[in-house]
């Protein structure tokens, strides 16, 4: 449950890991399945500072994190195998599908292939909706993951009252926002009626925290909200400004200055502080030029 939560908390409330960029090294490691040694780069740290609305990280790394990949069968070591898989890894690596994905999908979708084949304790869904973070240069294949992402959430039993379920669906909403299906978008909103469950939350508490299933049930409602209001204008935008981080969304709005354009977020607190220290590195950038 904790990645959908924090999948969509993050994405509500811009928040921001350790200040420090990513460090690679190289990982010697040996492929589970053949025995093939091959390096892996891995980062010992890096920071994080808010989400796009699919759950995407900025930071300083690549996310989703690269999965190990042995370079001749392909495998996604995306986990530690257990025996049992181990033994049923062989074949699974030899069909036709995944010879075929090892050409067109990325190590993510492949792992959730393989999560599903092999039965395991995982996520697949979850492994879906980073392959779709993968795919950001290829819209094509981007929207073919969006659409298994889709089928395979419908295909879940709906629990109103479940967390991740709900968390799920904020996703799923997204999804078909940024596949520009906003009737279908509209369509699940009305279903989850969503001030009807914001109304039916207690008040948030004049002090102290409230109870972490209420303030993450409040934050995934005010994350459906905010993507109401984005589906609503028409915007298919995988960066909408006014559901990314300020640090983000400035850079946005100097692409406005620049066309001569403006948007109310850019005269926000939050982001007009980004923006004037934008100006001022430029300011030095060309005073140092000159």
């Amino acid at each position: 449950m904790k990645s959908w939560l924090i999948a969509v908390a993050a994405a509500v409330a811009g928040l921001a890991g350790a200040a420090h960029a990513g460090t690679p090294y190289p990982v010697k490691m040996k492929c589970p399945v053949g025995g093939e040694s091959f390096v892996y780069t891995d980062t010992m740290s890096y920071s994080t500072w808010g989400q796009r609305p699919d759950g995407k990280p900025y930071g300083s790394w690549e996310f989703p994190r690269p999965i190990p990949t042995c370079p001749g069968n392909g495998l996604a070591v995306y986990k530690s195998f257990s025996k049992a898989e181990l033994k049923a890894l062989p074949a699974l690596l030899a069909s036709d599908d995944y010879r075929r994905m090892v050409q067109e999908d990325t190590s993510y979708y492949r792992a959730a292939w393989l999560e599903r084949a092999l039965k395991g304790e995982g996520d697949p869904l979850w492994l879906v909706l980073q392959a779709s973070w993968q795919s950001d240069a290829d819209p094509a294949r981007k929207a073919r993951y969006q659409r298994a992402f889709i089928a395979g959430a419908e295909a879940l039993p709906a629990k109103p009252d479940d967390l991740q379920w709900l968390g799920i669906m904020a996703k799923v909403v997204n999804a078909r926002r940024e596949l520009g299906e906003f009737d279908a978008a509209k369509a699940d909103l009305a279903r989850l009626d969503v001030d009807k469950q914001l109304a039916a939350l207690p008040a948030p508490p004049a002090e102290g925290q409230e109870p972490e299933a209420v303030a993450n049930r409040r934050g995934i409602l005010n994350f459906l909200k905010k993507l109401g209001a984005a589906v609503d204008r028409g915007d298919a935008s995988a960066e909408p400004i006014d559901m990314i981080p300020p640090m983000a969304a400035a850079h946005q709005c100097v692409d406005l200055e620049a066309k001569g354009k403006s948007h109310e977020v850019c005269k926000s607190e939050r982001v007009a502080k980004f923006l004037e220290s934008m100006r001022e590195a430029g300011k030095s950038r060309d005073a140092a030029g000159s």
